[in-house]
């Protein structure tokens, strides 16, 4: 073994690597975004942030209404933002999102805590997020307790309860569900075209195409659609293990998820052939891989609500197409919405598409030139 020849090897490679300038930005960038990204979520508490709503109903007894000294220590616990609200705008704030839940103070409360001992109230949240569901319930809990502990000497009795209008039954998985599909079919695609798209290259598939009959035309539309009907068989057997191997519920109709797993599908096949033609090697094309998916996994809602970012970071999210996938998944997986209930988010991504489209025949046209 000859250490000269290992060091001579060695400083080949180095060499080739600092002359490719791409694949040298690429090394320093992605782990930059990448651990960017992950340096904010983790040193940040935007997430255990929780919005409550409060409707007060109470009708006191006398000059006297207790349900002032809940929402009081309610206020004074970290991490919760109290929202005065109407009972008739509740459950529209929490499928919108504004709230995270609600309590609601009915016009007995004073009267029962004084002449019954019972301290009751109807916690509603939203389902979704049963993080979120459990804090509500623990602070309300908690502010309960904190107001009326020194009365009756602790003897009261805690009635509260609990109502979501969404994920009824639902388990983590089923919640989490919407979002898997639309990540890992976006990935596993983005994955298969980028390389197999560029390997083509490389073996010089494309010089011997330019010298037979076929039009340039006719080139562009058939790796199109040969690289989506394995894409989609791909993206129907992510789609047919959850349902029917990991048992996933879906509310809505399979038939509006299949074809949002197909929309996922164009974009995400169009968009490695777009990004591959910028790779002269499988090492830059895996590069691309988390500067393009890892932020959509982080700003897309998944872990964290998108409301909760700032505002730079959110521009971010709504530029990306797995925000809208995401979104419309879950509305039709979990809250049984129809498909034309998210058609924003369907014109969206059928924006993307197009957009995708344009850019990987225009990709493929001046590789062919």
């Amino acid at each position: 073994m000859s250490p000269l020849r290992i060091l001579s090897l060695a400083r080949r490679i180095i060499t080739q690597c600092l002359r490719d300038r791409r694949t040298f930005g690429l090394i320093i960038i992605v782990p930059s975004v990448v651990m960017a990204l992950l340096g904010y979520f983790y040193t940040t508490g935007s997430s255990s942030t929780v919005t409550l709503g409060v409707v007060n109903e109470d009708a006191g007894l006398g000059s006297l209404s207790l349900s002032r000294d809940v929402v009081d220590a309610l206020r004074g616990q970290d991490n919760l933002t109290v929202i005065e609200v109407s009972r008739a705008d509740v459950n529209q704030s929490l499928k919108d999102k504004k709230l995270d839940g609600a309590v609601i103070f009915g016009p007995g409360f004073t009267k029962d805590v004084i002449l019954n001992g019972t301290v009751s109230a109807e916690v509603i949240t939203e389902g979704t997020d049963q993080g979120k569901s459990v804090a509500v319930n623990v602070k309300v809990r908690n502010a309960m307790t904190s107001a009326f502990a020194k009365m009756k000497n602790g003897s009261l009795n805690l009635n509260v309860s609990s109502s979501v209008i969404y994920g009824e039954g639902f388990t983590m998985l089923d919640l989490f569900a919407p979002y898997l599909l639309g990540v890992i079919a976006f990935a596993f695609i983005f994955i298969f075209t980028g390389v197999t798209f560029l390997r083509e290259r490389s073996f010089g598939t494309f010089e011997r195409l330019l010298v037979s009959p076929i039009t340039r035309s006719e080139i562009i539309l058939g790796y199109m659609l040969g690289f989506s009907l394995f894409a989609i068989i791909q993206s129907m057997i992510i789609l047919l293990f959850a349902v029917f191997v990991l048992n996933v519920k879906i509310v809505g109709s399979i038939y509006s998820v299949v074809a949002l797993q197909l929309l996922i599908t164009l974009v995400s096949v169009n968009l490695g052939i777009f990004c591959s033609s910028f790779a002269k090697n499988e090492l830059q094309a895996v590069q691309f891989i988390p500067l393009l998916i890892l932020p959509q996994v982080f700003l897309d809602g998944m872990f964290w609500p998108i409301s909760t970012l700032p505002g730079y970071l959110q521009v971010f999210s709504y530029i990306m197409p797995l925000t809208y996938a995401n979104d419309a998944l879950q509305n039709i997986m979990v809250r049984g919405y129809g498909i034309w209930d998210v058609w924003a988010d369907v014109a969206i991504l059928l924006a993307f598409a197009v957009a995708m489209i344009a850019l990987s025949a225009m990709s493929l046209n001046k590789r062919l030139q």
